[in-house]
């Protein structure tokens, strides 16, 4: 499903780089949860990505308003490399049949345990305060999502084998 996160080495990476990186996975997730909401086949599942889908565009928000308060002139062409720290598969899910949908959900889960391994270690080498707090929060927040994903997932009758680990801080 991906490079293991613990090969990615943060040490270089500064906070403007950071919160452009974790917007992105903020926005990709938003994007994921629109497809996977659009082909849900019960009115709860689509609830349920609806929900997450604005969640994960008011992170996003934040990541980028801090980014501007903090880094006005910052501006970043993000690498495949940048972008797979946050994201596991391709950006564009595909979920038109049972079991393509089941993969989209592997994926899912899959990348926000990532963006959350990604937060965590960053943790200790964040310069700003913000940025730490704010890192800190969204890890906590996408494993209660990752536990919901589990949820729904298991509600829809479906067993997942999750092979991406969550890098502690």
């Amino acid at each position: 499903m991906g490079k293991n996160p613990t090969q990615f080495d943060l040490s270089g990476l500064t906070d403007d780089k950071a919160l452009a990186i974790a917007a992105y996975g903020e926005a990709v997730a938003a994007y994921r949860y629109i497809v996977l909401g659009e082909k849900s086949h019960t009115e709860d599942l689509k609830a349920a990505f609806r929900q997450m889908v604005q969640t994960e565009y008011n992170q996003r928000d934040t990541l980028q308003k801090l980014l501007s308060q903090l880094f006005p002139s910052a501006c970043f062409y993000l690498t495949s490399r940048d972008k797979a720290m946050v994201c596991v598969g391709p950006r564009l899910l595909d979920a038109r049949d049972d079991a393509r949908f089941d993969e989209a959900m592997r994926l899912t889960i899959a990348s926000e345990k990532r963006s959350i391994s990604f937060y965590n270690r960053y943790l200790p080498i964040a310069h700003d305060q913000r940025v730490a707090r704010t890192f800190s929060q969204f890890a906590a927040d996408g494993l209660l999502r990752v536990r919901d994903l589990r949820l729904l997932f298991q509600s829809a009758g479906k067993q997942i084998n999750e092979s991406c680990p969550i890098i502690p801080r």
